[in-house]
């Protein structure tokens, strides 16, 4: 057994350093088509109803854990009950916990999911229609994605065919050998 994991901590901390690429990632294709101070003044437009704006974010993230745990269940067959949410009160971090073993491309996946379908589709659609408020959207739900960017990136090098087990208390998981 192996473990790829971070503390809760850690994971905030690197995540900083994610945000980097991710709004560079954002930005330039934003820019390239619509104009550089585009970007900027769509999202502050955007944000005119700002307890609007975080009445959905709150419920976004809690779709963004469930995403994670719909995935595993459907991918992998887990059971649901099997499947537990939570939130990391000293860390200010929900979270979702799959005990069962699941095979790392479906866990890959279930990570994957929430920022493809939260933040990198959105994103996709407010480039095609400039849209501000989709373009915040995507481009708040992708930054809350860089924990689960984090964990891919651990999980880079283990081969497909291998069972993965959730850490109970970390950001990541156990490879089984």
């Amino acid at each position: 057994m192996r473990e790829y994991t971070l503390s809760f901590l850690k994971a905030n901390i690197y995540s900083l350093l994610v945000y980097i690429p991710i709004i560079a990632g954002f930005y330039v294709p934003y820019g390239l088509i619509y104009g550089w101070s585009a970007f900027g003044t769509d999202i502050v437009q955007a944000l005119h109803s700002p307890l609007l704006f975080l009445a959905i974010i709150f419920i976004g993230i809690a779709v963004h854990e469930l995403i994670h745990g719909i995935s595993w269940w459907w991918m992998d067959g887990i059971l649901w009950e099997n499947i537990h949410f939570g939130f990391k009160w000293a860390v200010l971090t929900p979270y979702v916990h799959c005990p069962e073993p699941i095979e790392v491309r479906n866990y890959r996946w279930g990570v994957a999911m929430p920022g493809i379908i939260l933040g990198i589709l959105p994103y996709v659609i407010a480039l095609i229609l400039q849209n501000g408020w989709l373009l915040a959207f995507g481009l708040f739900f992708t930054l809350t994605a860089s924990g689960d960017i984090l964990i891919l990136w651990l999980l880079r090098d283990v081969r497909s065919g291998k069972k993965v087990q959730d850490h109970p208390e970390k950001i990541g998981c156990v490879v089984k050998d």
